[in-house]
């Protein structure tokens, strides 16, 4: 196991300019990252080069980095919407950028790309026919990944900010329902820890039921719906519980920060101690898991 993290912990700059991925990747492997996960998502929402015409050359540039600085790309974060909606103006866009990610994981070696499952509001039996229409758009999705190498992660949603409708696949039995439907080794499961924390659920009892199906990670802490996504120990998060519960499982994966909060209103100057702060944390969680990892070898 690996601390990893995605792009995003230096990306929203408090200046309101967007950090160029490259230079995302210059400081976090300055603070010692050699594992991280590339945000498609961001890109596609700020409009970076991703999205244009451009997009190889710009590939061509984050790739370059990566190997200047050391890096990795273990996981990546595809663009997604509510596909369930049939009012979503810009589906083929995001359809087509979708596509671009899984040829950009391809092209990086990217093992597994994550999404997020679209839910069916207008349908009086929201999770069955959530999972008749995620089957439907993701069939294509997952054939297309398979054959250039990209495994699809499927995470675990909240859905306190939009109470009291609610997301298909919070529910964790959703989630795993919807992966072995596929009844593929090439889908799987991303844990956010910080949605489960919102979402009052326990982890023990969330990763026992997800298990070995779990490919990815992403790891923050939060305190309410208005602060989430902090760096662990900062919110209402339990610690022990979430590592014991991955030693539980023996997962094999990286611990991937999903953290843009930490820097988004950091100073420049800050910046650099923060990242390695969070190196700092992150070698504590390894060590935990490691050490939790140990006793379940010993019987106790």
């Amino acid at each position: 196991m690996e601390l990893s993290t995605s792009t995003n912990i230096y990306f929203r700059r408090p200046s309101g300019r967007m950090a160029p991925i490259e230079e995302s990747i210059e400081k976090c492997a300055a603070a010692g990252f050699r594992h991280m996960d590339l945000n498609f998502l961001d890109c596609t929402t700020f409009k970076l080069p991703f999205v244009g015409d451009n997009w190889q050359e710009w590939l061509d540039s984050v790739e370059r980095t990566a190997a200047d600085n050391g890096v990795i790309f273990t996981q990546a974060h595809a663009p997604f919407y509510n596909f369930c909606d049939p009012l979503f103006a810009n589906r083929d866009y995001i359809d087509r950028l979708i596509l671009r990610s899984i040829d950009c994981s391809a092209e990086l070696h990217v093992p597994w790309l994550v999404i997020h499952a679209g839910t069916d509001y207008g349908s009086a039996r929201m999770a069955e026919a959530s999972k008749r229409k995620n089957r439907e758009y993701f069939l294509p999705v997952v054939e297309y990944a398979a054959k250039r190498g990209v495994g699809i992660a499927f995470e675990n949603l909240w859905d306190y900010n939009i109470a009291p409708r609610r997301r298909y696949t919070v529910d964790i039995g959703e989630l795993v329902d919807l992966i072995d439907s596929f009844e593929s080794d090439t889908v799987g499961a991303c844990y956010d820890t910080d949605h489960v924390i919102l979402s009052e659920l326990g982890h023990y009892e969330s990763l026992a039921c997800i298990g070995s199906r779990l490919k990815a990670t992403h790891i923050s802490d939060c305190i309410n719906i208005d602060s989430d996504h902090y760096i662990p120990f900062f919110g209402k998060g339990n610690w022990n519980d979430i590592i014991g519960a991955l030693s539980r499982i023996r997962y094999q994966g990286d611990l991937t920060y999903e953290m843009h909060r930490l820097n988004q209103n950091v100073p420049d100057e800050l910046v650099d101690a923060t990242l390695k702060y969070s190196i700092t944390v992150g070698q504590y969680l390894l060590d935990l898991f490691e050490r939790f990892s140990k006793e379940l070898e010993n019987g106790n």
